[in-house]
């Protein structure tokens, strides 16, 4: 990827970020880790506990009780484990978009300050021209 001194990839401003939470928190980084790496591997959970919790749930030859307890469990850890690292997905996504918004607005203003500079050095040079045309 091609690199210029004025445009700055959305990355750089996001690892800017990460940086600032960092050295802001030592645990609030550690804890954006540790959900960071439960939203990447969420499908993987989401298997590994249905499997913990389905499995004994139809090989338990049991009281309907301790199969409703199970239901109860594997429905409840959805809404205690799943929904938070979906979030947390959610707001990296939102994350992103925010910094490829930033980057892109200061693209574009940097770009429209050099073409008003570019008009500028045009009427100057045109002004010029016109006054040689007359003498």
């Amino acid at each position: 990827m091609q690199s210029h001194s004025h445009v700055r990839h959305p990355k750089e401003l996001l690892q800017e970020k990460k940086n600032a939470v960092k050295a802001q928190s030592k645990f609030l980084y550690f804890n954006d880790m540790v959900l960071g790496w439960i939203t990447d591997h969420i499908l993987a959970s989401v298997v590994l506990f249905d499997a913990a919790l389905i499995v004994p749930l139809l090989a338990i030859p049991g009281p309907d009780s301790i199969k409703i307890t199970l239901g109860v469990i594997s429905g409840s850890w959805i809404q205690l484990w799943a929904l938070p690292a979906l979030q947390r997905s959610q707001n990296k996504t939102q994350a992103q978009n925010d910094a490829k918004a930033e980057v892109d607005h200061e693209t574009l203003t940097y770009l429209a300050t050099l073409q008003d500079e570019q008009m500028a050095e045009l009427k100057g040079i045109t002004t010029i021209l016109d006054q040689l045309k007359k003498h």
